[in-house]
């Protein structure tokens, strides 16, 4: 049985997400910011960072949530959450969770921590706004490669890509950048259309999420 150790509504819903697609049996256990779980010496055994999510599956322990998405897929490759290995659409799939990973999540970073990079409060008030316009510039390109018509990111099927974007897409919101978001048409049809899905409802009820899209 998978162990997923997370904090709602962070880093950790899109391997819970990717979880209840699978329908395999699992073990939800949530940590606290406040009550020492996160940091206590038993979690930095299996999360020498200290952050969510923290995967076990067996005697293996993955942390990273992208890196635990693949893994979940990769363990039943019938599941259709990534498309076959060696194909094109695959090699498109990782592309996009990189851009995600490496472009969009590292830039809200710069947002929503401001004060780790700079020394000064006037220079963290700066950070934050450079952040703001490089996110949403990033995620316009997303919609922009929407804009040919497919229903989702990774084509005509959802995968683990859609599940990542659908929750750096609520932390966009949480930038307070939700009309910018509603002007990207293409993008937040298909992010209605995520949040519509029986895995998702099942995912926020678990962890208390509110839905955010609605068309």
């Amino acid at each position: 049985m998978f162990k997923l150790y997370y904090l709602p509504d962070t880093a950790s819903l899109a391997p819970h997400l990717v979880l209840n697609r699978l329908g395999a049996a699992y073990e939800l256990i949530q940590l606290n910011k406040t009550d020492g779980s996160l940091q206590s010496v038993e979690y930095q055994k299996l999360n020498p960072n200290h952050r969510v999510p923290t995967l076990i599956d067996g005697e293996l322990v993955l942390f990273e949530s992208a890196a635990i998405c693949l893994h979940l897929a990769d363990s039943d490759p019938d599941s259709g959450l990534m498309p076959p290995l060696g194909s094109a659409k695959r090699a498109h799939a990782y592309k996009w969770l990189i851009f995600m990973t490496n472009s969009i999540q590292a830039e809200m970073m710069l947002y929503f921590y401001k004060e780790r990079f700079s020394k000064t409060p006037t220079g963290a008030e700066e950070v934050r706004e450079v952040a703001v316009e490089r996110v949403t510039n990033l995620m316009h390109r997303i919609d922009e490669a929407l804009a040919d018509g497919r229903p989702f990111l990774s084509g005509s099927h959802k995968t683990i890509v859609e599940d990542y974007l659908l929750m750096l897409s609520r932390w966009f919101v949480q930038m307070g950048l939700e009309a910018e978001l509603k002007s990207m048409a293409h993008l937040y049809a298909m992010l209605c259309v995520l949040e519509d899905d029986v895995c998702v409802k099942a995912t926020y009820e678990a962890e208390g999420c509110l839905p955010l899209f609605a068309c």
